[in-house]
């Protein structure tokens, strides 16, 4: 089509040229024919700049199409990473579309436009969106053009890019007085007013040919063409919007092509393409007026031409063949042909990590072989894949009903496996309804007896994983141990890895120590051998998390070696958050507070990056471990108040509240959750973080002198004291032995003796796993009951050993509390007391007759508590009843008025 004089755009230049100089990304935006891509030929030739184009096509493609025609035409390669086990779908989807972002920044500075954003596929929006973040630093210029209005989800995702510094260059049609600058003044509000402005028609009209709608135009533009000359153009125009002339050939078999298209340049209707090398149409709207204008059966038998030229080529267009062979029409040879072409749209798009472009091609196949007249069966298997599709795209509650409706349509067929495939399709995703969905589709699948033993081992396992998940550790044990021996005698690995997992959640007891280090090296092993990182460096944890509560250190740096080694050979991120949350784990119980900090903020940026959330919970459990270890509310994680307050009264998130609270002064409102927590108590043996609650509790309980509830969590943990090591989970955090804890509880209780006896013990086996912190903390503890029991000189030591350790780690509030002790025990050798520091304040309250309740709320602590504390008082100073004491406690004669 013939040019049209550059008018009414010089803001639009003068903004597009800035971006071009400083970098970063805009978005050229308006209706069809606004001259979109005209203004970014105008600016990049007056910029004077080389540019490499990508161009999304109208017709299916591949993912990532218009980045891969950047990436060649730049000659940039970027490889392609491994496929993976559906559990890591999001993060290996965000591992490939790092590679290519990394690939084409690496190849800046360099200008690139994209043309038609409108057509993009999901996963070219997603690579725009990564590389917005880098584009102005890495000198890379990124211009894109998009029709107006664009789909919803594309409009959605590029006002997204704002966030990153994108610019929107919106382009208006021409005003009146510009089309008088372009046509006879004269005419100008006539043709102003048919052309409504927009400088596609507006040229049109200057050109000569005197019309301005579109199909006038079109048939004008065609006139100039021969009858045959239009043929090949027909035929250009259903294959798409770049020429494709070995294929233009395969399709019409005979003809003069390369005159046609010459004389379809001349005329205006083809544009030379960006590289010189071929023509794509001058504009999207010409090629879908010439579409517009074809007989439905000329339209029918030039889609079905084109779907068999390009399986001819090798299929390698899979989504492009599968759309011509829905254009073909409605027989159902054809339609099975179309459904078939998009299954293998929808494999490429997976194998590149596209899921939500496999989605749609799933979603299309499903249609046509339905048009098509498919079974029960093959329906049943195609809403498997789709669902599978929509799971890995992240879409659980879509995936939930399409799982269903498979399970439906297989039961309808009598086919029990597939109905067993629609209960396994959903794997570690455990909201409520997601459980009672799944588990009503195993119970259906499980009813049906020839199920193969590996899939009815699988399905036993998901039973179990969403028993566990839902809190119910002792219904999920036995079909738990039940798919174990069925996966066994199977012979099925991933039916082995899939048991594993699930018998693991149901270990929730000390005893279960060996069978989860026996499952652990089953899993690696496996998942090792089947090239499945994540779950082999799963194994590897639960290898790690068995040798520290036995201190087999050789396995704990066995464990710690494997997992590096798999982070190293594996690009996918969820790999490598998992070896940043071992990292601080470690770190951290060995007082290597900085390096903990790094690695878990290095664990969460991962996570983020890839779109999981839900690990933040992580690094907040973490930041808290480690604020209370050095005793510093400074150490708490940014965002955690908002996080807290934000998330489920749930008993691991009610022991972070309180204990933040607590540590940060704020001891009533710790002591309302406190009392949330302990009115839970005792926490059911198969409650899957019963353990995990109660030893944090232990700071609480010390903190409010609870006795009562002293007693009650000793008795809960007491079966831990038989395995010395460190408790806790590689991506959490890892805590010294358990030792400690009871002999602190011990203490509250009111046994020294005992509490001096386990607190010696946790001494020796924290220090045999190199657990500083805790041994800071154990000294502390030791050192209190020695004072209680009158031994200054051992307390005295004990206290300046903490400090000493506290001081040099940076844990500020265990320092302070150990130079306090250790003030009042030098204070104490020259004025023996028999009271402890909290039995004197409540000796000084219960001396102005206050009621326990009194001193109770007074104190922030519970009421059974200071009734605990007033025997012990009324016993120490010998004092029958309060009425005595209050007496003696006046008498200055008979009392000391120390501290």
């Amino acid at each position: 089509m013939p040019g049209i004089a550059f008018v009414g755009r010089d803001r639009e230049l003068a903004v597009l040229a800035e971006r071009l100089a400083v970098g970063g990304i805009v978005v050229v935006e308006g209706p069809a024919g606004v001259g979109k891509s005209m203004l970014v030929d105008r600016a990049v030739r007056e910029a004077g700049a080389a540019v490499v184009r990508g161009y999304c096509p109208a017709e299916p493609a591949p993912p990532l199409w218009p980045w891969r025609t950047v990436l060649r035409r730049a000659g940039v390669e970027a490889g392609s990473g491994p496929a993976v086990e559906p559990t890591a779908a999001a993060s290996a989807r965000f591992a490939a579309l790092a590679r290519m972002g990394d690939a084409i920044l690496a190849a800046a500075p360099m200008i690139v436009v994209l043309e038609d954003l409108h057509w993009a596929d999901a996963a070219s929006l997603d690579l725009l969106r990564q590389l917005a973040e880098g584009a102005a630093d890495s000198g890379l210029v990124l211009v894109g053009t998009v029709r107006t209005p664009a789909p919803e989800e594309v409009a959605l995702r590029l006002a997204g890019l704002g966030r990153y510094g994108a610019a929107a260059l919106p382009l208006e049609p021409f005003t009146c007085a510009e089309v008088a600058e372009l046509v006879d003044a004269r005419v100008a509000p006539d043709v102003f007013a048919r052309t409504g402005g927009l400088p596609l028609l507006v040229a049109a009209v200057r050109a000569g040919h005197g019309q301005s709608d579109l199909p006038t135009v079109v048939r004008t533009l065609l006139g100039a063409l021969t009858t045959p000359q239009r043929g090949v153009l027909e035929a250009a125009a259903i294959l798409g919007e770049e020429v494709d002339e070995p294929l233009l050939r395969a399709v019409l078999h005979d003809g003069d092509v390369a005159a046609a298209l010459t004389a379809a340049w001349q005329a205006g209707l083809l544009t030379v393409t960006g590289d010189g090398n071929g023509y794509r149409f001058a504009h999207a709207l010409v090629r879908d007026g010439i579409v517009a204008r074809l007989e439905p059966a000329v339209r029918r038998g030039l889609a079905r031409a084109a779907a068999l030229a390009l399986e001819a080529a090798g299929g390698e267009r899979a989504a492009r063949i599968a759309a011509h062979w829905r254009q073909a029409g409605t027989d159902p040879t054809d339609l099975r042909a179309a459904a078939a072409w998009s299954r293998r749209a929808a494999a490429q798009a997976g194998a590149a990590h596209a899921y939500e472009d496999a989605a749609r091609h799933l979603a299309a196949a499903l249609a046509a072989a339905a048009a098509a007249g498919a079974t029960g069966d093959e329906r049943a298997e195609l809403l498997i894949e789709l669902a599978g599709a929509q799971y890995r795209a992240g879409r659980y509650d879509r995936c939930l009903e399409l799982c269903v409706s498979a399970a439906d349509a297989a039961e309808g067929a009598g086919r029990g496996d597939l109905v067993a495939l629609a209960a396994l399709v959903l794997q570690g995703v455990t909201f409520p309804q997601a459980g009672a969905v799944i588990t009503r589709l195993c119970r259906r699948a499980l009813a049906h007896p020839g199920l193969p033993d590996g899939l009815r081992a699988r399905v036993l396992a998901q039973v179990a994983v969403m028993a566990a998940d839902a809190g119910r550790v002792t219904q999920a044990e036995a079909p738990a141990r039940e798919a174990l021996a069925l996966a066994a005698s199977s012979g099925d690995p991933h039916a082995e890895i899939e048991a594993a997992r699930a018998r693991e959640l149901t270990l929730v007891h000390p005893d279960d120590t060996a069978e989860r280090l026996r499952l652990g090296d089953l899993l690696a092993g496996r998942a090792e051998a089947l090239g499945q990182p994540l779950a082999a460096v799963i194994g590897h944890e639960w290898r790690m998390a068995a040798g520290y509560l036995t201190v087999d250190l050789d396995v704990v740096e066995s464990a710690a070696a494997a997992i590096e080694d798999l982070a190293a050979a594996a690009p996918l991120p969820v790999v490598h958050w998992h070896r940043h949350r071992l990292r601080a784990s470690r770190a951290a119980l060995a007082g290597r507070f900085a390096e903990a900090a790094t690695h878990s903020h290095q664990a969460t940026a991962i996570a983020l990056s890839s779109g999981d959330g839900n690990a933040l919970a992580m690094h907040f459990a973490h930041g808290v471990h480690v604020a209370v270890l050095r005793g510093d509310p400074a150490a708490l994680p940014d965002g955690l108040d908002a996080a807290l307050r934000d998330a489920p009264a749930l008993p691991l998130v009610d022991i972070q509240r309180a204990t933040s609270l607590a540590l940060c002064g704020a001891v009533e409102e710790a002591m309302e959750v406190y009392e949330r927590l302990r009115a839970r108590l005792p926490l059911p043996a198969d409650h899957p973080a019963w353990a995990a609650v109660l030893l944090q509790m232990v700071d609480l309980i010390q903190r409010f002198d609870d006795a009562p509830t002293a007693g009650l969590v000793y008795g809960q943990l007491l079966p831990f004291r038989r395995y010395p090591g460190a408790l806790g989970t590689a991506t959490v955090f890892y805590r010294g032995t358990v030792s400690r804890e009871l002999g602190q509880l011990a203490a509250v209780g009111g046994d020294l003796p005992l509490a001096a006896e386990l607190l010696r013990e946790a001494l020796v086996r924290d220090r045999a796993l190199g657990a500083l912190p805790d041994t800071a903390l154990t000294c502390l503890s030791l050192a209190r009951v020695r004072r209680a029991q009158d031994d200054l000189t051992g307390a005295a030591d004990l206290a300046r050993h903490a400090l000493d350790i506290a001081s040099r780690l940076g844990m500020p509030g265990t320092a302070a509390a150990a130079a306090e002790l250790a003030a009042g025990i030098a204070e104490d050798r020259h004025d023996p007391d028999p009271l402890t520091t909290r039995e004197r304040e409540i000796a000084e309250l219960l001396a102005q007759a206050l009621t326990n309740r009194q001193m109770a709320e007074r104190l922030v602590l519970s009421e059974r508590t200071v009734e605990s504390h007033v025997r012990n008082i009324l016993a120490k100073t010998h004092c029958t009843n309060r009425t005595e004491f209050v007496a003696r406690w006046r008498d200055p004669a008979r009392h000391s008025s120390r501290r």
